[in-house]
């Protein structure tokens, strides 16, 4: 992916590569577990697709699989390497108890909760989960790229994070509810989507 020189801001937004829970079907959310071989072997064939780009600074949550993933995607640019800065606004949505359980064991914990969730989401309340709710953690997303948008009028800009609130994003930009979210649908693992910053919106 080569460089385009514009003056504007890019951002380059990528989520996480796989990781051994999401290969157990497991929430993760605000806890982690390490990338998988075939996670770091995605993330590398991403990191080829942006050697070029000179990144001007890059960010990513406080999660060790973010982390990572970002370092795996600076190791490999051609370019003078930013320092990482971790930002909590990014991370994943908290899921309370739910974390660390699987799909299956979250079935059996709060079947209603976990059919409103996966079925029928704008019925979900995370709050019977102890966890945190949908628009609240798009709010609190939104926060961490207004963090960075204010800190760079233009450039390149490396960004890693996570699949549900990226989802989130992704319907905010498109002018969707936080509640049209299909967690089986999310983008894939390490994984990248290139966004505009301009006259206050974000834009592909």
């Amino acid at each position: 992916m080569k460089e385009i020189k514009e003056n504007k801001l890019k951002l380059y937004i990528v989520r996480h590569g796989q990781t051994e829970w999401n290969v157990l079907e497991k929430f993760q959310g605000q806890m982690n577990s390490p990338l998988t071989e075939k996670g770091i072997e995605k993330v590398k064939k991403t990191a080829k697709e942006l050697e070029d780009v000179k990144f001007d600074a890059v960010y990513a949550s406080q999660m060790g699989r973010t982390v990572e993933t970002a370092k795996i995607i600076l190791e490999d640019n051609k370019n003078e390497k930013p320092e990482l800065q971790k930002i909590p606004e990014l991370n994943e949505i908290y899921f309370g108890k739910w974390q660390g359980m699987t799909f299956s064991e979250i079935f059996d914990f709060s079947p209603q909760e976990a059919h409103n969730y996966f079925y029928d989401v704008k019925n979900y309340c995370a709050t019977n989960v102890g966890g945190e709710e949908l628009k609240d953690g798009l709010t609190r997303f939104l926060q961490g790229l207004d963090k960075i948008v204010k800190a760079h009028e233009s450039g390149n800009i490396l960004v890693v994070t996570h699949g549900t609130v990226l989802e989130l994003f992704f319907n905010y930009i498109e002018n969707r509810e936080a509640d049209d979210l299909d967690e089986r649908k999310l983008i894939g693992n390490g994984e990248c989507r290139v966004f505009y910053f301009e006259n206050g919106k974000f834009f592909q």
